[in-house]
């Protein structure tokens, strides 16, 4: 099931719009909390270049994002059969990819806010609840994140809109372009990197 593209849009402040800033957050429901505020003053930047405004997506990705575990998870059991090297180019070319998808949509959201309306733990991990209200006035859209508490700080492992995980979305559109490709990682590699530059 795809999200709708207007409803993806609102997790561009959430799912790559998250960036710590140097205070340390005590719960997972304080990091959400801490680094909205942060990605709400990056939207609103106008100064920023298109590829200022990438660069500092890249840093987020890398800062607030357990990258290696989602791509690991996207990719399932094609990561069993992929060499180091594939895991490695897939795992950049994955950040890259997100990091386009994302600045394309993120400057028309800097009107909207997000609330944190809850957290439980999930195992290892927390649950936090969260719902981003828009400018314009329309119903808020529910997002709920999973986070995990890891040796260098807490760490995003997946993001759900209106209950569609964004993880497994992932995973079902890239096991189709693999299959499609006689299981080969490496087209996929290619194909998300070919769309970062478009």
């Amino acid at each position: 099931m795809r999200i709708p593209r207007q409803l993806a849009g609102f997790a561009v402040i959430a799912l790559l719009g998250l960036a710590s800033p140097a205070l340390a957050a005590d719960d997972a429901a304080s990091f959400i909390a801490q680094t909205g505020d942060a990605v709400l003053s990056l939207a609103r930047d106008r100064n920023l270049s298109d590829e200022q405004l990438k660069e500092r997506l890249r840093t987020i990705t890398a800062q607030d994002f357990d990258s290696p575990g989602i791509a690991q998870f996207v990719l399932g059991r094609h990561w069993r059969s992929a060499s180091d090297a594939e895991r490695e180019q897939f795992v950049k070319a994955f950040e890259e990819y997100m990091v386009q998808v994302y600045a394309t949509r993120f400057r028309q959201f800097s009107g909207a806010v997000l609330k944190v309306v809850g957290q439980r733990q999930d195992g290892q991990s927390a649950v936090v609840s969260t719902e981003i209200e828009q400018a314009s006035g329309q119903p808020p859209a529910k997002v709920i994140w999973q986070v995990a508490k890891q040796p260098n700080g807490f760490k995003i492992t997946d993001v759900s809109i209106e209950g569609i995980s964004q993880a497994v979305t992932y995973r079902q559109e890239f096991s189709s372009v693999i299959e499609q490709h006689g299981g080969q990682v490496s087209a996929l590699t290619q194909e998300l990197l070919q769309k970062a530059r478009d």
